[in-house]
């Protein structure tokens, strides 16, 4: 990997706090605590609070509009379409793509150099540079995005510890902490609301404090950071470590990594994933109808060039032509059971009867009935249930590729997968999961795959409604087409 080496310069402002062409907001720059405190409720292990600085930064006060994406890119790949919506359905590199032709639209220099193919790799990754000294329009950083959300506060959420409908676009069913009330209700913050079910238009409901609109809700944004420990961070301090009690100055995320981080939840996510700490990680090249972005600019003058490389050692794991597959599927009502049978079946019938396996994660106390109280306790408590399921070591370690079936709970995997996944080792596998679910698609449970298996490549997913419809094994074989499979 090449020496990454920047340096930031004293900061000169441009005129005006907006630009009228694309609705830039001037942020003034400051300190805050980022990630999340011990106590808050619904936290994940990787917020762990921290000191970081942010120099001035322009911020578009919308999420990008379909009009605008498709003025620049000629086309419009969202699932809700309509102008004045936030564009959705586009990877990270489409993200980057949308940055670099704007910018040179509007006579600015592209902030990314977007490689070629990694060699090592079967899929295209990328590596991407970024320009530090360019004029031109980019993602926001994972700090620079928390510090836009917050606008200034330290609760949970930029519009106090609670969130409802009237103040951002979610899956209203299941406001915050609806996990801990969901069947007892015993705290009167906790109501249910409205569910939207599909995005609104970028200038709906109230902005925050800095004229920002949708920070949280509408759809998920993806930032410029790879996934990882905030410690790993590089900054203008070299890496961004807490020694000393010094804050971490404009930090930009790991210089190599897999996944790359979305922050602020969408219209179809719980209230859980709308807190200002949040952190949802995706495979860069995931295209999903709750996940948009929104731009950002430089203010004054930086130098020095930040290069980031995909992960050489996942990277490298590809599907072989003849993969040894295991079909793995946890299911309480039948519907993902129907679809890994399938899914089995078909894979047989193209490698061979000898060349994949199905088997079901069966729990050694199997849930019986008020499945909504029990798998809200085992969520709230970590518990891992005992499996009945054994797979031994020597023969898990034969299987290129683990196809991963299980029901969307809580917007998560089930419990009893968390066992199977902490069961074995997945390191240098392709993992990829079919969820059936009620409307929640697949929550955050792909998020929580990634996070799980840092040494995997985790595929892009599949989801189905329910028992999936008439149309459901045309789907499936359509993803697996798509997958390699």
């Amino acid at each position: 990997m090449k020496k990454i080496l920047f340096t930031l310069a004293g900061v000169c402002l441009l005129c005006g706090s907006v630009f009228s062409e694309s609705k830039m907001i001037l942020i003034k720059g400051g300190t805050f605590l980022m990630g999340s405190p011990a106590s808050e409720r619904m936290r994940g292990e990787d917020e762990t609070q921290h000191s970081v600085t942010v120099d001035d930064f322009y911020c578009d006060a919308f999420e990008v509009r379909q009009s605008d994406y498709e003025k620049l890119m000629g086309k419009n790949p969202s699932y809700n379409k309509d102008a004045n919506l936030p564009v959705e359905n586009v990877s990270f590199y489409d993200a980057l793509e949308y940055c670099n032709r704007k910018s040179l639209a509007e006579g600015l220099a592209a902030v990314y150099k977007i490689g070629g193919k990694n060699e090592k790799s079967s899929i295209s990754f990328p590596d991407v540079g970024v320009d530090l000294a360019a004029d031109g329009y980019r993602l926001l950083t994972e700090a620079e995005w928390e510090y836009a959300c917050r606008a200034g506060t330290t609760t949970i959420f930029s519009t106090g510890n609670w969130n409802n409908p009237k103040d951002a676009n979610y899956e209203g069913s299941y406001p915050y902490l609806i996990e801990e009330n969901y069947v007892r209700r015993t705290n009167p913050n906790v109501q249910p609301g409205l569910n939207r079910g599909k995005t609104i238009a970028v200038d709906s409901l109230a902005p925050n404090a800095f004229g920002l609109y949708n920070m949280h809700g509408n759809v998920s944004e993806w930032v410029f950071d790879y996934y990882g420990r905030y410690d790993e961070a590089v900054s203008a301090f070299g890496v961004a470590g807490r020694s000393g009690g010094k804050s971490v100055l404009n930090p930009l995320g790991a210089a190599t990594g897999v996944y790359r981080v979305n922050r602020g939840g969408g219209f179809n996510d719980f209230g859980k994933h709308l807190r200002s700490a949040y952190r949802s990680a995706s495979n860069p090249l995931t295209k999903d109808r709750n996940l948009g972005f929104r731009i950002a600019r430089n203010v004054g003058k930086r130098n020095g060039v930040f290069e980031t490389k995909y992960d050489e050692k996942v990277a490298s794991i590809s599907i072989p032509k003849n993969p040894r597959v295991l079909v793995a599927y946890f299911s309480y009502s039948g519907n993902t059971e129907s679809a890994a049978e399938y899914i089995s079946k078909s894979l047989k019938s193209k490698f061979g009867e000898e060349k994949v396996d199905l088997v079901e994660i069966e729990m050694q106390n199997p849930y019986r009935g008020g499945i909504y109280d029990v798998s809200q306790r085992d969520l709230m408590n970590g518990t891992r249930p005992p499996l009945r399921t054994k797979i031994p070591a020597a023969k898990m370690a034969e299987y290129n590729v683990v196809l991963l079936g299980y029901p969307t709970w809580w917007a998560t995997l089930p419990m009893p997968v968390y066992t199977f996944l902490e069961s074995y080792d997945f390191s240098g596998k392709t993992v990829v999961s079919f969820s059936s679910h009620g409307g929640t698609m697949y929550g955050d449970s792909v998020s929580d795959l990634s996070k799980h298996l840092p040494k995997s490549y985790v595929g892009l997913p599949f989801e189905f409604f329910y028992s999936g419809g008439r149309d459901l094994n045309a789907r499936i074989d359509g993803w697996l087409k798509s997958s390699g499979l």
